[in-house]
């Protein structure tokens, strides 16, 4: 059997049930997949199902405001998916009439789709010859054909698209299918950890089931270490009200809430403390209780009883958790 009947075989009798495959809605593809970048299914469905539940078209989406948006993320971090997700949504009903376009090429000029999503949406939703490649991909790609360069790289994506896009075509597959497939099997059976490719209907075909390949495959470079900053948060609040800051001059998380921060640490009685780990920095943080705070641009009074309604970040979110108040 040939590359792809192995693999759309395989993709009909172990596919997941999950809600976003139950159609071919362009806009709940395009949701599904950005919520699926950097966080796994099982985390991510319910956040999808309540999204689509809130928004559940383009115009929707568009017309919420930006508060509400990041509030209904909140949980899933990397906001700015959410912020592009909005964006995209204003720049669908200004430019395509609040539909998506069948092309890929505009799909791309859309906010916060890339090479990726677009591939996904194209092939997925509107059954064009294009190829999504994730990391999943990558990791299926490179054991099979035994790829030992960085496959995180333009000719690690050509390379893997040219050979895959001619099994598509060749074989007249399905793309919405074989896409799909592509994904499932990185996701369920050739993972990280399941080097004997147990339950892998590629092993035949496959470099790293017949022992060819020597070093790491996939290859990553390893990532370097990312700097740690001090930071203090500031607690001042009254039995009903607490002081939250709307300053994103950092430029992280623009949009969401926090407690006011500075840099270092205070020669004060710390309340509480954490580290969080963005994806390119690691905040160490300490609370202190002040009486005042120097930042009056930024400031604003809340009640204590609103701190849930508001898209506060979550390193900020802890503190407060942490010290009993949210």
């Amino acid at each position: 059997m040939t590359f792809t009947k192995r693999l759309i075989d395989w993709y009909h009798e172990n596919k997941r049930d999950l809600p976003f495959r139950k159609q071919k809605d362009p806009y709940k593809i395009w949701v599904s997949e950005i919520m699926a970048q950097q966080t796994q299914i099982n985390t991510m469905i319910p956040y999808y199902e309540n999204w689509i539940q809130k928004y559940p078209n383009i115009k929707a989406l568009s017309e919420a405001d930006i508060e509400d948006v990041l509030k209904q993320w909140e949980g899933l971090g990397y906001y700015r998916r959410a912020r592009n997700l909005h964006k995209g949504a204003l720049y669908v009903m200004e430019n395509f009439d609040g539909d998506l376009p069948k092309s890929k090429k505009q799909l791309m000029e859309i906010p916060g789709i890339g090479e990726y999503t677009s591939s996904a949406i194209a092939s997925i939703a509107f059954g064009l010859p294009e190829i999504a490649i994730d990391g999943n991909v990558k990791r299926v790609m490179a054991r099979t054909l035994n790829y030992t360069e960085n496959v995180n790289t333009r000719a690690a994506h050509v390379y893997f698209e040219t050979y895959l896009k001619h099994e598509l075509t060749l074989n007249h597959a399905d793309p919405s299918e074989f896409t799909q497939a592509l994904m499932e099997l990185g996701a369920l059976v050739c993972t990280p950890s399941n080097t004997e490719c147990i339950g892998c209907p590629l092993k035949e075909l496959c470099a790293a089931y017949r022992g060819e390949t020597m070093g790491q495959v996939p290859f990553i470079p390893k990532a370097k270490p990312v700097p740690k900053y001090k930071k203090s948060v500031l607690i001042k609040k009254t039995d009903t009200t607490i002081l939250l800051s709307t300053d994103s001059s950092d430029g992280l998380m623009e949009g969401l809430y926090r407690l006011p921060q500075i840099d270092d640490y205070l020669e004060l009685n710390e309340l509480a403390s954490l580290s969080h780990k963005f994806s390119h920095l690691q905040w160490d943080i300490k609370a202190y209780e002040v009486d005042t705070i120097d930042d009056k641009k930024h400031v604003i009074e809340v009640l204590i009883s609103d701190l849930e309604t508001l898209p506060i970040i979550t390193a900020h979110k802890k503190i407060l958790k942490q010290l009993r108040i949210y």
